[in-house]
């Protein structure tokens, strides 16, 4: 039996997800260099939470409008002009870092513009990926990319913390260009796709008011809007952290590499739990709270070992949320508003990332890193033990065969 999965013996396939690897390992060598260089100028905590504001927003203003281009144009020329797009301001980034010109300012407006060709590219990407393989390989293929996705930031942290180290913010922000040029070129030599043949715009109101009626997606949007907002900062905040410990920036790539592996151990684990029949109503308030204690160690530990022990923990209940309130909303949204649920999920993802991350980094400036990651802490233990304590049983009910009409009430258990 070979060890290769079948999938990847399809060429194209195979050459989109090698490439999307190395890319998504040159975004973590970015985002080390990055932060760590913004908290070199200005000394804030502030400053640094910011950076996932740049980063972030695009996505969360033009997530509809991203749609909209992956819906009406080429899905490869759209992979090609956005990557284009991230290629030039990555490699900005490392020709002004080169002559010692770096500033904020330039970070901040080079960072947003990176965040633009990702938020506009990413749809494109994700629809481009059925085209590729036959459709019974087509669930191996959307595992495969996840797998990729923590592979590299495993791997991708430890090796911008290692080359920072080496040779300066230049050479990450230099990788990282050529990264996205790796993809360009791969997309450039894929098969001429079709337009999509148009069609009439779905209207999010619907998704909306299905999000509204329905408890079980209440909870699961309002759970992870929480969690994102309160657990981000110990990734978008990591640099204040390897400083506290006076890791360098070698310690802060081992840092978010350790919470790589740990999303790794955790995926693994959460899938074992969930073939002993433990149920996500029960399993997402126990990751919340589970990953307060990481995130609490995290904030208070003197040592660099027991930080990256306290990553890593975090890390594995990181993707049980992630991988959990995915998969839950899959399996209970109705068929004809599933792509716009999962919009809505997105939305609850990216927009609290970038408002969590700031004010935690405001917090961090005025009150210390410790009391800032404690407090977030505290939050989540408390949003976790109440979710428990009133859990919404129907997040394990699936979807009925209407569509999308008014739920059926379902009996809600006690405690």
């Amino acid at each position: 039996m070979s060890l290769v999965p079948a999938v990847l013996r399809s060429p194209a396939y195979r050459s989109v997800w090698l490439a999307s690897l190395a890319s998504n390992a040159g975004s973590w060598l970015q985002i080390v260099a990055s932060g760590w260089l913004v908290l070199q100028l200005t000394g804030s905590p502030a400053a640094v939470g910011a950076l996932a504001l740049m980063t972030r927003a695009p996505a969360f203003f033009l997530s509809t409008y991203a749609g909209q281009l992956a819906d009406r144009f080429d899905r490869r020329w759209v992979g090609i002009w956005t990557f284009l797009l991230q290629a030039a301001a990555a490699a900005a980034l490392a020709a002004i870092t080169a002559v010692g010109g770096e500033s904020v300012a330039a970070m901040y407006a080079l960072t947003f513009a990176i965040g633009v060709g990702f938020a506009l590219g990413l749809p494109a990407m994700l629809v481009l990926i059925p085209t590729l393989v036959p459709p019974a390989r087509l669930s191996q293929a959307v595992s495969l990319n996840a797998a990729g996705i923590n592979v590299a930031r495993l791997v991708g942290p430890a090796i911008g913390g290692v080359t920072l180290a080496l040779f300066g913010a230049t050479a990450c922000f230099a990788l990282n260009a050529v990264s996205f040029m790796a993809l360009v070129v791969v997309l450039w030599r894929l098969p001429a796709g079709s337009r999509p043949e148009a069609r009439e715009r779905p209207r999010m109101r619907e998704a909306l008011s299905y999000a509204h009626r329905d408890p079980a997606m209440r909870r699961l949007l309002i759970g992870m809007a929480l969690f994102t907002a309160l657990a981000s900062p110990i990734q978008e905040l990591a640099p204040v952290v390897a400083d506290r410990l006076d890791a360098g920036p070698e310690g802060l790539g081992v840092l978010l590499g350790a919470m790589g592996g740990g999303a790794l151990l955790g995926a693994w684990l959460l899938e074992r739990l969930g073939a002993a029949g433990l149920p996500r109503h029960r399993a997402l308030p126990i990751a919340t709270i589970t990953f307060s204690a990481g995130l609490a160690v995290v904030a208070v530990t003197p040592w660099l070992a027991l930080g990256v022990a306290g990553m890593a923990f975090s890390g594995a209940f990181w993707i049980w949320m992630f991988a959990g309130t995915n998969t839950a909303i899959q399996l209970r949204a109705p068929l004809p508003l599933l792509g716009r649920m999962l919009g809505l999920y997105q939305l609850a993802v990216i927009g609290p990332i970038a408002l969590g991350s700031t004010v935690a980094g405001v917090a961090a400036e005025r009150f210390g890193i410790e009391a800032a990651l404690l407090g977030c802490a505290a939050l989540l233990a408390a949003w976790g033990a109440w979710s428990l304590r009133h859990a919404v049983t129907e997040i394990d009910v699936p979807r009925r065969r209407e569509p999308a009409g008014p739920p059926a009430p379902v009996p809600r258990a006690e405690g």
